[in-house]
């Protein structure tokens, strides 16, 4: 795998299914011929954040943006529920965190959707990133 370098965005993902976790993420994208899990992170319902691809490595999320970037996926299908109230806090405290510790400006903290070219809605239609970004302070 190669070695992430230098991240300038944080990148939030949802994983489009309401019952999930890292484990099955982790299958599905080693079905895909992946090496690994896309995600670094994965925030469940309770808010807990798991592990998913070591963060010294290039992840598999955005397009284009993979050698530059951390990949923190929401548990949940977010085009049609709202992530719980823990989720929102621990993804708030958690980007905070991470902005802080590298540097990122509000600005560089996407949805995927966000990117150019990017025809998804991930990470979800109710996800508000503007409200996101407000709310991390760096």
């Amino acid at each position: 795998m190669e070695l992430l370098k230098e991240i300038k965005y944080l990148v939030v993902h949802h994983s489009q299914r309401d019952i999930d976790s890292t484990k099955e993420i982790k299958k599905r994208h080693l079905k895909r011929g992946w090496e690994d899990i896309g995600y670094h992170f994965v925030i469940n319902k309770n808010g807990k954040i798991s592990k998913g691809r070591n963060k010294k490595y290039v992840g598999a999320h955005v397009k284009g943006h993979n050698k530059n970037s951390l990949g923190i996926c929401l548990i949940g299908n977010l085009d049609e529920n709202l992530p719980t109230r823990k989720q929102l806090e621990a993804l708030i405290k958690f980007l905070t965190k991470l902005a802080k510790k590298y540097k990122i400006p509000q600005q560089n903290i996407l949805g995927h959707r966000e990117f150019p070219g990017v025809t998804k809605t991930c990470p979800g239609k109710l996800i508000n990133m503007d409200l996101i970004r407000t709310a991390v302070k760096t």
